[in-house]
């Protein structure tokens, strides 16, 4: 009984040391993709702005998502699996070396084609991996934009558009998959067919050196049982291949922005640090033009001197040149010529993170994170501690303090994803209170006070000049009464300074600055009251009172105040990372209680079940290969132990004909594991490329509610994600159930045939298997639900960042961010270290029990031999073929990871795909073909489904507009008056009243009906990754046709023709991500472009012209003016600059959700009341 021991006793040794071995493997997996995670995101945020303009931002965080997740697979326990196969083919090479090495060589020798088809296996498979992910990217860029414009996509009906170029790029994801499909099962084949063909040549071989006397029987038999349990294990090596060399495949390009070192580097430690700077600023003779457009020159020979302490404003048209100066000023760029000099340094000089620790930048688009306002706020400070007083001073200084204070948790609220909780006017101040917290030396402010109202915009413009006092700051500005105090005014021109000088002497030239001055002044001479003498200028302490009073109603994009928020953050700051991952809890919860939705996705894959039907043949034929092979090695190892004579009697007997089976084995082997490989990845990715389609079609039919309660970037993950893991769900999954039952089943009936004793003890034993097997997957599916929620934290984390990286590029915050980023992934890490060492433990029993069970079948089958109820051949074949029987139960396990991270990821899907929008687009209601334009609020109440208790309208908002006539509607920041605009696109419905277009409900409309009659621009224009002439032509309904005459007609009347056709490209030049190759004043004008073209029966302006320069906003309000003045048109338009509505039929003042005033421009001032008030503060000399 020996063996017997000695099977326990190596049972027992493998079992540890297989525990060991996974549970390390499956450790330093999880801690190497930590670090690849860790340097990919701190990668990312140290490249440079030219770096950023060329990037895909979506791409590269899906990338961050699903790429390194590919990488983990091929460099855990998969790549831990490869090297033991080879490892256990190496000692089986090396005992037949010392049992028979004549064998040995020539076994050796047939290793050379077998490592050739490894290495040119791997390179291909690589090869395909890259151009799969590279496809799968580009896909993922362009759900990105969509979720971050989905308000422009739905308001023009672009779903269909977006979706079309969504699915073309994953034909081209598809196409690559399905070429990596067929080449990979190839390969696979080819592996198998030459080891085979190895082992056909070995048998062959050992058989004659047996017959020759060269060796004897026993010798050759130990030689061959060492490589043949090596090659055994051999034979997994494919499928372990497979997933390394994808891995290899995903690591080019995130390896390849990994090693990227920026040519303005924020990580070096090279360059002067002043302890502080003194604030002199030159240009001289500077000419700079963009990465992306090397061709179009903006600053053309700049020079101006600008001495430490002076406060500076540039004005101009849009394009002009005057944010680049700004972001020259940061080293955001390098200068083509010249220098760009700080106290006298080249600012290429400074250390780049000692530079811009020293400069403060309130951009024209406030940028907030979704964290805490205080948190906010202590990003613009780099110093370790900050007081309460100090933040308190500075948002007093930029007049939110009192708002701030009347929010249930003050300074501990959050913000919501990109400050979406917070009206415009909310989110500018937050952010000059964070630039004035910074106390800089130069404080840049490019329109930091554009999306203020009036009374908020005196209030902070007067704070901005206190704050600018002992510092150099530079003003960029269209609204010339914030710049009239300035020392020095220098208008530019197309790159090039054209006047400079104060207020008095540049009005006094009666240039090109005078003339602006004179465009913006509002008409009261009309107005001849006692009222209208009084005092221009409200005193301060009233204004600042009304201000106040404002606040506990700013509800339009107003204060997160959830309870649970309350209760949980109102003594200690959290963020709305940690908010969401106690919320996830529950939902956790719900998860568990939920099976896959196995039975859904295999009825969708209808079209694939002939595929299927197929994919399971080959699974079948080669889980049969197993269990032959050992049935003809049993009977080869019988026929050498019966002597020479027997081995090879003629060319078709003894081991020739088992040679000859061994290659026909290769064969089967070629066309099983082929088949099965490429056919079910091929069925898989065709079924992927329909599931990312339809999920992204259900995520655009999803009411805006949804998308306020889901941030972008957990949804564009999400999107990736959640196919790819459905993805490997149905393409190995499947094919390895059917492989194991063929294997076992075979198997089985083998033993069966030849012991059934022998093979009902096994079996009697199999439950143990079973058991480890099912215990590894409830571990493994346990882990992965809390795994992959914690994972999509760190997902959001690292989109927002990469989303507003100039904003924090400019705050020096990348270090704050990358520490968030690696916080955020501990947990996941935890985690996943604990399912290392538990779920190895299923893995260990179902490795080691093989040889236990061996052990009791070789002691039964002693006994049985004992008693003459069995012979010896039959104790050889019952042997081989339960050990491989029981080994393929036991691979049950290996697919226990793919199932359990698959598992959530279908219920994550089918809830999508299930779920009812709030606001459905599909649902039938009227379409008329035009409308009259008639727009009606009726007693509305409304509240916003993520503050559901905070009243926006309180149920008594009214107003009217006839056919054709234009209201203006203007009040406070946060008053309401873009909710009406959302409730008449319906991106949200009125929870009480109605809001009518021509007496009909907007909700009696089929959605796309109703937006088709109307356009929108927004005070934040959304421009999409493409073309300019495409951007423009998204105004116009899919289904009518539109001339390049119609799109440069509409690009002449938003008065930006003339800029496109002086691009190289004209029309056909891209704008960048976002618009991001634009200037502001341009992306608004081709967005206004896109409105115009769609010639609509009711226009919604939501500061339409906030961004313009004042010769363009006359131009383009001449422009406006013109088309209604057309007639049929009507016209509900936002404002804040009160020059542009003074022509309106009615102007409406909107304060805590109603309409307290209404009239014309004329009444309302001869009324001398809240609009009287906001004219005479709006007045150039009102300051």
């Amino acid at each position: 009984m020996p063996a017997v021991y000695s099977f326990v006793e190596i049972g027992a040794i493998i079992m540890v040391l297989a525990y060991i071995a996974n549970a390390l493997w499956v450790y330093t997996g999880e801690r190497q993709t930590r670090r690849i995670k860790e340097l990919y995101m701190h990668s990312i945020l140290r490249q440079d702005m030219g770096w950023f303009d060329q990037a895909d931002e979506g791409s590269l965080t899906t990338r961050l998502a699903t790429d390194v997740q590919l990488i983990q697979d091929g460099i855990s326990e998969r790549f831990g699996a490869m090297l033991r196969a080879f490892a256990s083919f190496t000692i089986g090479i090396l005992l037949a070396l010392g049992m028979a090495w004549r064998l040995a060589l020539v076994l050796i020798a047939t290793m050379v084609p077998l490592a050739l088809v490894t290495w040119f296996s791997g390179r291909v498979v690589s090869k395909a991996t890259q151009d799969v992910q590279d496809s799968s990217a580009k896909a993922s860029g362009i759900a990105e934009q969509v979720f971050s414009g989905i308000r422009t996509v739905y308001s023009f009906s672009l779903q269909g558009r977006f979706s079309r170029l969504y699915d073309e790029k994953l034909v081209s994801a598809r196409q690559d998959g399905e070429r990596r499909a067929l080449i990979a099962g190839a390969c696979y084949g080819a592996f198998l067919f030459v080891l085979f063909a190895d082992f056909a040549l070995a048998f062959w071989y050992a058989g004659k050196l047996v017959s020759d006397g060269a060796y004897e029987g026993w010798r050759v038999i130990a030689a061959l049982f060492g490589v043949l349990i090596g090659s055994m294990s051999i034979l997994t090596v494919p499928g372990h291949l497979g997933a390394v060399s994808t891995a290899r495949g995903a690591a080019y390009s995130i390896f390849k922005t990994i090693d990227r070192i920026p040519h303005i580097d924020i990580d070096s430690d090279a360059g002067i640090r002043p302890e502080k700077i003194m604030g002199d600023i030159e240009f001289r003779h500077v000419n700079f033009s963009y990465p992306t457009r090397p061709d179009i020159p903006i600053l053309k020979d700049l020079s101006i001197k600008i001495k430490a302490g002076m406060s500076v404003a540039f004005v101009g048209p849009s394009g002009s040149g005057k944010s680049t100066t700004i972001q020259l000023i940061q080293r955001f760029y390098d200068v083509l010529s010249g220098q760009v000099l700080i106290d006298g340094q080249d600012v290429r000089a400074y250390n780049l993170r000692s530079l811009r620790d020293q400069i403060g930048v309130v951009s024209q688009e406030p940028v907030l994170f979704n964290m805490t306002i205080r948190q906010n706020l202590l990003l613009g400070c780099s110093r370790s501690t900050v007081s309460q007083d100090e933040i308190v001073a500075a948002c007093k200084k930029a007049n939110c303090h009192s708002f701030i204070t009347k929010l249930p948790n003050g300074y501990d609220t959050l913000v919501g994803e990109h400050g979406g909780m917070m009206s415009g006017g909310q989110k500018q101040r937050i952010a000059i209170a964070r630039a004035i917290l910074k106390n800089p030396t130069i404080l840049l402010l490019d329109e930091a006070t554009s999306a203020l109202d009036t009374r908020s915009e005196r209030l902070v413009q007067r704070a901005l000049d206190a704050a600018s006092a002992n510092r150099t700051t530079i003003t960029i500005a269209h609204r010339l009464s914030t710049v009239k105090n300035c020392d020095l005014i220098v208008v530019m021109q197309a790159g090039s300074i054209v006047e400079m000088g104060s207020h008095s002497q540049l009005v006094q030239r009666s240039g090109v600055y005078a003339d602006l001055v004179k465009k913006q002044q509002i008409a009261t001479q009309q107005v001849d009251t006692g009222s209208m003498q009084e005092d221009q200028a409200q005193p301060l302490d009233e204004d600042e009172e009304l201000l106040e009073q404002e606040d506990p109603h700013d509800m339009e994009k107003g204060y997160y105040t959830m309870a649970h928020v309350s209760r949980s953050s109102s003594h200690k700051s959290i963020d709305a990372y940690e908010m969401k991952r106690l919320q996830e809890k529950q939902e956790l919860k719900e998860m568990k209680q939920q099976s896959a939705p196995i039975g859904k996705i295999f009825y969708q894959m209808r079209s694939e079940w002939m595929l299927l039907l197929f994919g399971c043949g080959g699974a079948a034929i080669a889980g049969a290969i197993y269990p032959a092979t050992a049935y003809i090695v049993a009977l080869t190892i019988q026929l050498m132990m019966s002597g020479s004579d027997d081995i090879a009697p003629s060319p078709l007997e003894g081991v020739n004909l088992y040679g000859l089976i061994f290659v026909m084995l290769g064969v089967a082997s070629f066309i099983g594991y082929g088949i099965q490989h490429s056919i079910f990845d091929l069925s898989g990715e065709r079924y992927t490329a329909r599931l990312r389609s339809m999920l992204f079609k259900a995520y655009i039919k999803q009411e805006i509610g949804y998308y306020d309660q889901n941030s972008v970037g957990a949804l564009t993950a999400r999107l990736a994600v959640d196919s790819r893991n459905v993805n490997e769900l149905v393409t190995k999954v499947p094919g390895d159930i059917v492989h194991i039952i063929a294997t076992t089943v075979t198997g089985l009936v083998i033993s069966f045939v030849y012991s059934w004793r022998i093979t009902l003890i096994m079996l009697a034993m199999s439950p143990v298997v079973v058991g480890a097997s099912f215990y590894e997957t409830r571990v493994q599916r346990g882990f992965s639900d809390k795994t992959s929620k914690a994972q999509e934290q760190s997902g959001e984390i690292a989109s927002e960042a990469v989303k507003e990286i100039r904003t924090v590029t400019a705050l020096g915050k990348q270090d704050y961010f990358e520490t968030k980023y690696c916080k955020a992934l501990e947990r996941p890490h935890r985690l996943a270290q604990r399912k290392a060492w538990l779920s190895s433990i299923g893995y260990s029993i179902n490795q080691g029990f093989v040889l236990f069970a061996a052990a009791v079948a070789f002691y039964a089958s002693m006994k049985f031999m004992e008693q003459g109820i069995m012979e010896l051949d039959g104790l050889f074949v019952c042997l081989l073929c339960v050990m491989i029987t029981m080994n393929g139960i036991g691979s049950s396990s290996v697919f226990a990871t793919t199932y359990a991270r698959a598992k959530n990821s279908a219920i994550a899907s089918f809830t999508i795909l299930e779920r009812q929008s709030k606001i459905d687009p599909e649902l039938e209601g009227i379409e008329p073909v035009t409308v009259d334009g008639s727009i009606s609020f009726r007693n509305v109440g409304f509240r916003y489904p993520a503050r559901p208790d905070i009243p926006v309208f309180d149920g008594c908002f009214n107003l009217g507009a006839s056919a054709g006539m234009t209201v203006a509607l203007v009040g406070p920041s946060g008053c309401g008056k873009s909710t009406t605009i959302g409730m008449l696109q319906r991106w949200y419905d009125p929870t009480d009243g109605l809001v009518q277009v021509d007496d009909h409900s907007t909700s009696k409309y089929t959605l796309q009906n109703l937006r088709s009659h109307m356009a929108i621009v927004q005070q934040e224009p959304v421009l999409f990754d493409m073309t300019i002439g495409e951007n423009i032509r998204f105004g116009v309904d899919e289904d009518k046709q539109v001339t390049q005459q119609e799109v440069e007609d509409a690009a002449r009347a938003a008065n930006i023709h003339k800029f496109i056709s002086e691009l190289p490209d004209g029309y056909n030049t891209r704008v960048g991500d976002k618009g991001s190759q634009l200037s502001g004043g341009q992306k608004q004008r081709i967005a206004i472009a896109r409105a115009l073209i769609r010639k609509p029966k009711v226009l919604l302006l939501d500061e339409a012209t906030s961004a313009l320069d004042s010769e363009s906003e006359k131009l383009v309000q001449q422009a406006i003016d013109n088309i209604i003045s057309e007639g049929g048109r009507t016209t509900i338009t936002i404002a804040h600059r009160l020059s542009t509505i003074q022509t309106a039929d009615l102007i409406c003042f909107v304060k805590d959700g109603r309409v307290v005033e209404q009239g014309t421009h004329w009444e309302l001032l001869r009324n001398n009341s809240h609009y009287a008030a906001l004219v005479r503060q709006q007045s150039l000399n009102a300051f």
